[in-house]
């Protein structure tokens, strides 16, 4: 599984590079009319997205791993290639793809918990005094790729699949009337993730998208058994 991860993340991301090296036109070209010829020219595209939205862990946790709901959230900047499939018709289709640097955030909901590596096991641990914040954050570089789906009502679906590798993790740790300490580390995180993706909205607006991690982000054994899972806008 490991090797099928990495194979997959190093073909995801040379094959992005090659596409955004590329500063080809596609020109579409309809069948011929009598008396009359029609010509389309549809270019690759690209645009700058901003994703905000909650995340959070799914499955059976252990006792300690709850999070605050709106605290946990997900953020993550993109830059994305159109690239033209078929845009004859009313239904336009086109592959989108691009890196982005996406973060997770996740907020304990007890005050006094805090995330611990201890010879390489996660624990729970109580502080001795109350805290406004604290939460393990990771960073990560994805790279997405999605089939989008475009109808004549302006309705759009893309759906698809991202891998990445895991750039940062640490902990943040607030204190009441205190500063906070970050605590860097790789908390038994997996260095390569991948999940599944979808986004539906209309085009020119922002749109809802749902992200889905089915393996856990821990190394197997050394971290909760846990899915991942993201909803919110992209902007």
């Amino acid at each position: 599984m490991k090797t099928f991860q990495h194979f997959l993340t190093t073909f995801l991301i040379a094959f992005s590079a090659t596409l955004f090296a590329q500063t080809t036109t596609v020109t579409i070209t309809t069948d011929t009319v009598p008396i009359q010829s029609k010509k389309r020219n549809e270019r690759i595209t690209s645009d700058l997205s901003l994703y905000v939205g909650l995340n959070n862990f799914g499955g059976s946790l252990p006792t300690g791993y709850d999070f605050r709901p709106i605290g946990s959230r997900f953020v993550a900047l993109s830059w994305q290639k159109r690239i033209p499939l078929s845009v004859n018709g009313p239904t336009k289709l086109r592959l989108v793809t691009g890196p982005e640097v996406a973060w997770n955030n996740f907020m304990f909901e007890p005050s006094r918990n805090i995330l611990v590596d201890q010879n390489s096991q996660l624990h729970i641990e109580q502080a001795d005094a109350d805290l406004r914040k604290s939460k393990l954050v990771t960073a990560q570089f994805n790279l997405p790729v999605m089939v989008n789906v475009a109808f004549r009502s302006g309705l759009t679906l893309s759906l698809g699949a991202y891998a990445g590798i895991r750039l940062d993790s640490y902990t943040k740790v607030k204190p009441e009337g205190g500063s906070a300490v970050r605590t860097h580390g790789t908390y038994n995180l997996n260095p390569i993730r991948w999940g599944l993706t979808t986004e539906l909205g209309f085009r020119g607006s922002s749109k809802l998208f749902i992200r889905y991690e089915p393996n856990t982000p821990f190394r197997a054994g050394q971290g909760p058994d846990a899915s991942v899972w993201a909803v919110g806008l992209k902007l």
